[in-house]
């Protein structure tokens, strides 16, 4: 009988042997979000932009420290004999979106003339001239112990080109040492900060030089600055983009990330040209080799793709706002779609989650327009698969379908004409071959055809007196998305106005859940 009871159930020690993943997250304590230094620099850029109603932007894990922040700034400005008028402060919490983007429209609501941004951000480029001031958290990290796990894997960095990504809580490592910036080099000297002394900096320079890389450069990620390590051991910063300075190397990289693992350590992973990558958690002095294209999360975002050419219906989420080229894309993916007889809609309800997409049961299925930091969904709790702009150029495009893409593009404004990745999408190319469903084997037939081929064909079939008959390609587009919506049994709350009858206004309940008075 024990037997045959093991054979439908698991063992009871299963539950007990269990590994547990353990969000090991450490919140961000007030003296590494806001610091004598932090509010010094803040008060220059609101007197700098003569300034009078300011935002102050925090993401939910600072909303704790948001009331000191905000009374330490206020306490400061109301003490400052240079600023004429006074300095209304705001606190900005639950954003719309993502708390990566800067959120106008809330600020816009109080009239705001400046935001300080606290907390990890995206950067997108806004179409509004509003000023914002980045406050980044300084995290700790130990650079001599960085510097030794560098070394225990000097045989995958020797004679390599080394790129070092500093996640948004490790900018502080690279600060400019002077403001002025050689005419002639174009460049100007980075100190390491940090240290204890001269001593420990020159050991850490030193770790560095016995690398025996081909070159090191030092990236913010997210950031303004970078720097390369010059043949005496100092870090120089370059001006320019580094970008295009990586992408001209011909070589492939071995890139680190000084930070979590997390969403930006996984777009950064994909979208970067490397042969390995590693990762260093500071806080758990955790340094491993890391592959971004794990099998079975490759496997489900191509899924994705191919349940993106099987829709009938999608929904464009935009889920930002402020982002240049938003809704160029949004146009984008309305005439790729409508090449292809399919319908879009497009859908903005804030935040996203699975109970409010569940309302929009005739949607196929989703693409995400929203920054680089905000654009993966990867939870099974929705009904409907989620892909990002990228996947929808895959599925949409033909000119993607004939190269593989060497990186994942994570910013949808380089999927634009001005962007690194664009692809021209040729109309011609859908009606050259058809395709075939992996997901359940049907024909796609790739294009619409136009009415009045489709009725010389049916003509032509009708003389033959074949049984067979082609309906027009077009018809399908001519139905209204919101006549399936009226075919709904629930539509919703309704509030019914003017055709229910006056309620009896009675006295209610008086005290606390606990104990009320009548009890």
């Amino acid at each position: 009988m024990n037997s045959t009871a093991s054979a439908f159930s698991s063992p009871e020690g299963v539950s007990l042997e269990k590994q547990v993943e353990i969000d090991e997250t450490i919140p961000a304590s007030y003296e590494q979000i806001w610091s004598e230094e932090q509010r010094e620099k803040c008060i220059r850029w609101i007197r700098s932009n003569s300034l009078r109603r300011v935002c102050l932007q925090f993401p939910d894990d600072y909303l704790c420290h948001s009331e000191a922040i905000a009374t330490s700034l206020r306490d400061e400005l109301t003490n400052d004999k240079e600023l004429d008028n006074e300095v209304k402060i705001f606190i900005l919490a639950d954003t719309s979106y993502g708390s990566c983007c800067v959120d106008e429209i809330a600020a816009a609501h109080v009239d705001a003339d400046g935001i300080l941004h606290f907390g990890y951000a995206c950067r997108s480029n806004s179409s509004s001239s509003l000023p914002v001031f980045y406050c980044f958290p300084q995290l700790s990290i130990d650079c001599l112990k960085f510097s030794e796990h560098l070394l225990n894997f000097k045989q995958d960095f020797e004679g390599e080109t080394v790129i070092i990504y500093l996640d948004i809580g490790y900018h502080h490592v690279l600060e400019a040492e002077s403001a002025v910036v050689l005419e002639e080099k174009e460049e100007s000297l980075l100190k390491m900060t940090k240290f204890d002394n001269d001593e420990t900096k020159k050991t850490f320079l030193s770790d560095l030089k016995r690398l025996q890389c081909k070159g090191l450069y030092v990236i913010e990620y997210g950031g303004i600055n970078y720097g390369t390590l010059s043949h005496n051991g100092q870090i120089i910063r370059k001006c320019g983009d580094f970008h295009k300075e990586i992408d001209e190397l011909d070589e492939s990289c071995v890139c680190v990330f000084v930070g979590r693992d997390n969403i930006r350590f996984f777009n950064l992973s994909l979208s970067t040209k490397a042969a390995k990558w590693f990762i260093y958690e500071s806080f758990l002095n955790n340094f491993q080799e890391k592959n971004p294209l794990k099998a079975n999360y490759i496997r489900r975002r191509y899924y994705y793709i191919e349940k993106c050419k099987d829709a009938q219906t999608l929904g464009l989420i935009v889920a930002t706002l402020n982002a240049n080229g938003c809704l160029d894309m949004v146009k984008r993916i309305q005439g790729m779609a409508k090449s292809r007889g399919i319908k879009t809609q497009i859908i903005s309800v804030g935040r996203i989650n699975p109970a409010k997409l569940a309302n929009f049961l005739e949607i196929d299925c989703f693409v995400l327009i929203g920054c680089p930091f905000n654009n993966n969904f990867d939870s099974k709790e929705f009904y409907r698969p989620i892909v990002s702009v990228f996947e929808a150029e895959m599925a949409l495009n033909p000119s993607w379908h004939s190269h593989y893409p060497e990186v994942y593009v994570t910013d949808f404004k380089e999927l634009l004409p001005e962007g690194r990745s664009f692809v021209e999408f040729e109309v011609t190319d859908l009606n050259k071959t058809n395709d075939v469903s992996l997901i359940d084997g049907h024909l796609r037939v790739c294009g619409h055809v136009s009415n009045v081929n489709n009725e010389t064909d049916i003509s032509a079939l009708k003389e033959q007196n074949c049984d067979v008959t082609q309906a027009p390609r077009m018809e399908i587009m001519s139905s209204n998305i919101g006549l399936r919506f009226e075919d709904r049994t629930w539509l919703g709350l309704e509030p019914a106005l003017g055709r229910t009858e006056p309620a009896v206004i009675e006295k209610g309940l008086n005290g606390i859940p606990i104990r009320y008075t009548h009890e």
